[in-house]
């Protein structure tokens, strides 16, 4: 072999399995308890991306788990409104590996961030924020998937208005012969966008209505500002519902199968609904007729995505633009979820994601088995280094040059050894001004903390902390205990 052919070959495999060089990592923008997030530039694209480092993945096989449906559904569903995983990092051994680290397209802010620093966002606004969200919702139940956790932080934006949902740790696939006790058991979504079937557990079995009404709760926050039902347990989130809606009629209470629940609303003293026009002053009355048909009590009487991209509401908007093929879930994908796993089936389950986004080494696996021991060249050891020196100078408040690569650790049985001066060849990119004081807080893979974003004022409370300690005093409850199952 030539040395150019020689040379070409090896540029192949370094763009294939090295991948040391391929991410310039910039800065720290985001940590947590279960992982650091960095912005990098791809060198390849030159586009800016984020990379989140997710420490310990099967420390808990529960978290191991969602994260492993969370990567399925994010490979297997794309839509412009849908957040994307561009690369994940292969690690150099498929049996010992603990940390991922997961390359996104880096996003701007969220639009909890959005509605907070904008005290009045314009009614095109509005519009084309809403737009997006059903679309990228009719999209995500199209092919049988219900998101369960849709809420402003969970859903990404940049300056364009643009809007991405993002964090799938909550989601589901509904087949129709999934047992639903295991299907909703571990339903701990936040609790200010849940539908009030949730509040109650009234049924044993839920629809995508429960998205629509989350949906229905984020358009009334972008036009009003605030939370439109700050509950501060399950008791007083069913109480402010019921305060704008007014006590349900018996029709709807009759079909509520949990007989605590039925008995709680049956006896709650009588309310009368409050008029949207007073409720919403100054919006578009048929923004508000919309909204009225996204929160009905009902989830039978709530309007599909579908359904509610074709109100009137929208008369004039291009709908082709964010339209796209849904590819069906195959239920083969999932067969995971209806046998007990153990680290170690995760832990091969995951890597089999992982090679996904490595079709060549896909290839030699499926080939050669699970006969192969060595290690795989890989950029992990690199990363480590680096987010562990970022992570050091960002809590101490510092800007800090990430630490280079010194030298690519490859197989010698497969690839000859590279030169020293190619690692010097490395190209020094200018570090972003992006800035975050947004911290991870569950083991989902693709929220928003993902992502560098405006900081809060000092004032500011996030609900979701204030939801953790209320919901801590909710199993003293005698109220609340009506409602359980």
């Amino acid at each position: 072999m030539d040395r150019f052919n020689k040379g070409e070959k090896q540029s192949e495999f370094f763009t294939e399995y090295g991948e040391a060089s391929r991410y310039q990592i910039q800065e720290v923008i985001g940590k947590g308890s279960y992982g650091v997030v960095g912005s990098a530039i791809d060198t390849q694209t030159g586009e800016r991306v984020a990379i989140k480092k997710i420490n310990d993945v099967f420390e808990h096989v529960s978290d191991a788990i969602r994260i492993l449906r969370e990567i399925k559904l994010l490979r297997m569903l794309h839509h412009p409104n849908i957040v994307e995983i561009k690369h994940i990092m292969l690690p150099p051994s498929q049996r010992e590996f603990k940390d991922i680290y997961i390359v996104f397209e880096l996003m701007k802010s969220d639009l909890h961030q959005v509605i907070r620093t904008n005290n009045v966002l314009s009614p095109k606004q509005h519009k084309f924020f809403l737009f997006q969200l059903l679309s990228g919702l009719k999209y995500i139940h199209a092919a049988n998937v219900l998101h369960r956790d849709l809420k402003p932080k969970n859903i990404l934006a940049n300056a364009d208005c643009r809007l991405k949902i993002c964090d799938f740790g909550l989601a589901r696939v509904s087949f129709g012969d999934a047992p639903s006790t295991i299907f909703w058991t571990d339903y701990v979504a936040t609790r200010w966008y849940r539908a009030p079937e949730l509040c109650g557990s009234f049924f044993s079995k839920y629809t995508p209505a429960i998205d629509i009404w989350s949906i229905g709760c984020i358009f009334a926050e972008m036009l009003t500002g605030k939370p439109l039902f700050p509950g501060k347990n399950v008791v007083h989130q069913l109480d402010l519902i019921t305060d704008l809606f007014g006590t349900p009629d018996a029709e709807s209470i009759a079909k509520i199968r949990n007989e605590k629940a039925r008995r709680y609303l049956g006896n709650m003293r009588k309310k009368p609904p409050v008029p949207f026009s007073r409720k919403f002053p100054n919006v578009d009355p048929l923004a508000l007729t919309l909204l009225e048909r996204l929160l009905a009590f009902d989830p039978k009487r709530r309007l599909t995505a579908e359904e509610a991209l074709s109100d009137p509401y929208f008369n004039g908007m291009e709908k082709a633009d964010l339209e796209a093929p849904v590819q069906p879930i195959s239920k083969l994908e999932f067969e995971f979820e209806r046998r007990k796993l153990s680290k170690d089936d995760v832990r091969e389950l995951i890597y089999a994601e992982i090679l996904e986004y490595h079709p060549q080494m896909r290839q030699e696996r499926q080939r050669d088995g699970d006969q192969t021991t060595f290690m795989y060249p890989s950029g992990v050891d690199r990363f480590r280094l680096q987010f562990a020196h970022l992570e050091e100078h960002h809590v101490k408040g510092e800007r800090s040059a990430p630490l280079q690569r010194q030298h690519a650790s490859l197989p010698r049985e497969r690839v000859p050894e590279p030169e020293h001066n190619n690692a010097e060849k490395n190209t020094d990119f200018e570090r972003g001004n992006d800035k975050s004081a947004h911290l991870l807080k569950s083991a989902s893979i693709s929220a928003s903390r993902c992502l560098g974003v405006i900081p809060k004022e000092k004032s500011e409370t996030d609900e979701g902390s204030s939801e953790a300690k209320n919901e801590a005093a909710d199993g003293s409850s005698q109220k609340i205990a009506v409602l359980q199952t």
